[in-house]
């Protein structure tokens, strides 16, 4: 009877021990914490075309060898409620103030955002991009493909600025600008995932600012969407995706925007992949339409990636 009663206590014992210790566990993953991370992005290249006439009609050169630089700082926030609820809290800080020739002022932060996901999917709200971006990259040509410099981003740094309306078709994404946003996106279900963004100011103001939207001047009530899949065939990974924004003009003029994109990719065995993306611009106003194809190839040894990407625009002018 002694033994069966110190065997039992030593059994309570462990028990009490290993609650304890999943107690303590959970309490420590529910504990809000933060952290601090970012990159820093440096290349030196070869430009062809040194003449800047053609986009800009600028009687200028530019030199043959350039050096670019992309520097961000990014803060996060996270934690989890009793309730299983993953909170995630993040603000850029942009390593370089001074973006281009024309901000000069510098707005030192980049995207700040706050979601809360669970098994419901997400819920994003703030100054981010929508569910398109969000959900499109992987699918979307040069996006799904780079390797380095991405297009959709450094486009600038490499050609001349763009002028007039060809900055329409310049990125291979629908993307509206870090304007405060409302953004859903779904657990993915079948390989199948759906999101929806609402924006009550358009891509003018930035939206930082707090100031209520003009809607007799300003691009307003726009709408995004996106769907995409993604599966496994054997050995042959395949994902798809599509996506549309709308965005109402100014009541005292304007013209309503809209934007379509569809795009794809294949991962074959061995390390390469395919994407390809197509994206249209129907806008009101004739000089702002056109189309854009965007496509290139990614092979991954290793450590080492290589990639070759294009895309290819025209307006419809």
């Amino acid at each position: 009877m002694k033994k069966q009663l110190l065997a039992g206590t030593a059994i309570a014992a462990a028990c009490v021990l290993v609650a304890g210790g999943a107690a303590a566990q959970d309490k420590k993953m529910m504990k809000p914490s933060i952290s601090v991370n970012g990159y820093y992005d440096v290349h030196i290249g070869g430009i062809l075309d040194e003449n800047l006439d053609t986009l800009t009609g600028n009687d200028a050169d530019t030199s043959a060898l350039d050096v670019k630089t992309d520097a961000e700082v990014h803060f996060n926030g996270r934690g989890q409620t009793e309730s299983g609820l993953k909170i995630h809290a993040r603000v850029e800080l942009e390593g370089q103030n001074q973006h281009s020739a024309s901000d000069t002022g510098g707005d030192p932060i980049d995207e700040y955002f706050l979601s809360v996901s669970g098994s419901f999917g997400k819920v994003i709200l703030g100054g981010t991009a929508g569910a398109p971006v969000k959900m499109l990259g992987g699918v979307s040509g040069s996006w799904a493909t780079r390797v380095g410099d991405l297009l959709s981003f450094d486009s600038d740094d490499w050609t001349p600025s763009a002028a007039g309306n060809f900055g329409v078709l310049q990125h291979i994404r629908l993307d509206t600008g870090d304007t405060e946003k409302a953004t859903y996106i779904s657990p993915r279900c079948g390989g199948v995932q759906v999101g929806a963004t609402y924006t009550p100011a358009g891509q003018s103001p930035a939206g930082d600012g707090n100031a209520r939207n003009n809607v007799s001047n300003q691009l307003h009530n726009g709408i995004e969407g996106a769907i995409n899949y993604s599966g496994k065939f054997g050995d042959v990974g395949v994902a798809v995706g599509a996506g549309m924004t709308m965005y109402r003009a100014g009541t005292a003029g304007g013209d309503d925007t809209s934007d379509w994109l569809v795009g794809g990719r294949i991962d074959f065995g061995g390390g390469f992949r395919m994407s390809v993306a197509h994206k249209r611009t129907t806008n009101d106003n004739e000089a702002t339409r056109g189309q854009m194809t965007d496509a290139g190839v990614r092979y991954v040894q290793g450590a080492n990636s290589f990639s070759i990407v294009g895309s290819h625009g025209e307006m419809e002018v």
